[in-house]
């Protein structure tokens, strides 16, 4: 078990009570861990989703990694922030496994989400493409057996002609769970639906809501991304995206939203947002959308980070979860994936103070 130290900022502060829309958290520090890191002999990083068990008290965190570093896998972690001092425990590591008991082959899997259903003792993860590009939620007991493929509607399927399906490397990066439902979020539109975020516009991403005791389709939602906010300023290469990467369930029946916008030179710019459905069109089966004709997923700004912001060198976050109550205020983690990427990202997790109420 390996444990890593670090010292933040601050301690908690005083919050108001959570509102309609909540008012921005409290930074309390980060741990950056180092780069290149082995557990077990396999490399940490890649981290691409948390989810917290409230029964032990530890982070379920997904990596990213396509069987070329090691396994399909996720972590349990054990974060804790008490009186100025930031502690992380690599506690445990499994591997994930596909619908026949086999291990992942090299490629087969792009693990993204994971999202714990502690009462119905059941784990469930999504992953962006297999070695055929095609997308996948999977679910599976607690203990990793008994996996399913969930069947998926048609029009997230990529054809051979790559004119239909999700597009690549922008599929279901978002998973939570409500009473009785697993929702899962594309990044971006599906192939049909619309091009990519650009600066002009953002990207009409689908929400696919599954009942958890059928394991099917109930429901799909249209949620516009916003534009792409910044523009690059290396000469080479000069890149940029806007993306949902990220939600996580609140117990009226909103969610919080990150989208994860990055410009090369310039860095990252992480926006939060508070999301409902309630009122959004039900596209349930349709193939195709016309999004002007469709009503959206709302969605209001609650925080963001710039590069710089709460003093930190912002990274390439793609996954938070709300953690547990301590004196009063509730622990919002949020996480970055580090590609890989050994001496230019890293893994980084930021811990924040919210309304104790907001997340529960």
């Amino acid at each position: 078990m390996l444990r890593i130290v670090t010292i933040v900022a601050c301690c908690f502060a005083a919050l108001p009570a959570a509102a309609q829309t909540p008012p921005p958290p409290a930074f309390l520090g980060q741990i950056v861990v180092p780069s290149g890191l082995s557990i077990d002999g396999v490399t940490f990083g890649g981290i691409s989703d948390l989810a917290f068990d409230s029964e032990t008290g530890r982070y379920l965190a997904i990596s990213d990694d396509r069987v070329e570093k090691g396994p399909a896998r996720y972590y349990e972690l054990e974060l804790a922030v008490t009186e100025g001092a930031a502690t992380l425990n690599i506690a445990a590591m499994h591997e994930l496994k596909d619908e026949t008991g086999a291990a992942f082959a090299p490629k087969g899997i792009d693990a993204e989400g994971i999202a714990l259903d502690r009462k119905g003792s059941k784990l469930y993860w999504s992953s962006e493409r297999d070695l055929k590009n095609q997308p996948a939620l999977y679910v599976s007991d607690l203990d990793g057996g008994n996996v399913k493929r969930l069947e998926l509607p048609d029009a997230y399927l990529v054809d051979d002609a790559k004119t239909k399906g999700v597009q690549n490397n922008l599929a279901f990066e978002g998973l939570t769970l409500m009473p009785g439902r697993l929702i899962a979020a594309t990044e971006n539109a599906l192939t049909q639906d619309g091009p990519k975020a650009t600066p002009q516009a953002g990207s009409p991403a689908r929400i696919l809501v599954i009942d958890t005791a059928t394991l099917k389709p109930v429901a799909e939602h249209v949620y516009v991304t916003e534009a792409i906010s910044k523009t690059p300023t290396a000469a080479e290469p000069k890149y940029n995206d806007n993306g949902l990467s990220a939600i996580a369930a609140l117990p009226d029946g909103r969610f919080v939203a990150v989208e994860r916008n990055f410009a090369s030179g310039v860095g990252n710019h992480i926006r939060f947002f508070i999301a409902d459905m309630s009122r959004a069109d039900n596209i349930l089966g349709k193939d195709k959308i016309d999004p002007a004709s469709v009503a959206a997923v709302s969605k209001s700004a609650w925080f963001e980070i710039n590069e710089g912001d709460f003093g930190l060198d912002i990274d390439n976050i793609e996954s938070f979860a709300f953690g547990p109550v301590v004196d009063g205020k509730q622990l919002f983690v949020i996480a970055s994936d580090d590609n890989f990427n050994t001496g230019k990202q890293f893994t980084q997790f930021a811990a924040f103070a919210i309304p104790a109420n907001l997340g529960q």
